[in-house]
């Protein structure tokens, strides 16, 4: 007979879900672990509710965080391709229009090709459509190179 992982308990719920074959199956909780654990739930879910500034300020210190080290490859991998007028870079980016993003026509980091952050290689794109061109080139190959 099944007990439960927490209580060592045997009054199992039936779970709403079915397996692969199409019968019903009990859960590794009991049912007092399992109303205990629904209780605990709404009262995180109260907790939540009421501290709504706390947790948006612990997810952004923590995605932050997280990120910090991609974030940093990145700017250092735009650094090494930046040649040029900066001050011309950095204008192309401030007067970039409401509703719109600053693409790169060939992509810093293509799978078959990657470009450089010249001015000559920025464009505006709507939101939409800069994540539907993502990391992709789908131009003339403009410099070809034998070894």
């Amino acid at each position: 007979m099944k007990t439960c992982k927490k209580c060592g308990g045997s009054n199992f719920t039936p779970v709403k879900r079915k397996n692969k074959k199409g019968e019903i199956y009990t859960t590794s909780k009991c049912k007092d672990c399992s109303n205990a654990y629904q209780r605990q739930s709404k009262i995180t879910s109260k907790w939540q509710q009421l501290n709504k500034e706390h947790l948006r300020q612990y997810q952004k210190q923590y995605y932050k965080d997280k990120h910090k080290e991609r974030n940093s490859i990145n700017h250092s991998r735009i650094r090494e391709r930046t040649f040029g007028d900066k001050k011309a870079i950095i204008e192309f980016y401030k007067n970039c229009p409401k509703g719109y993003e600053v693409d790169h026509i060939i992509p810093l980091n293509g799978k078959t090709i990657s470009g450089l952050h010249t001015i000559d290689n920025l464009q505006y794109l709507t939101i939409k459509e800069n994540r539907r061109k993502s990391n992709k080139y789908n131009g003339p190959l403009i410099y070809s190179v034998q070894l």
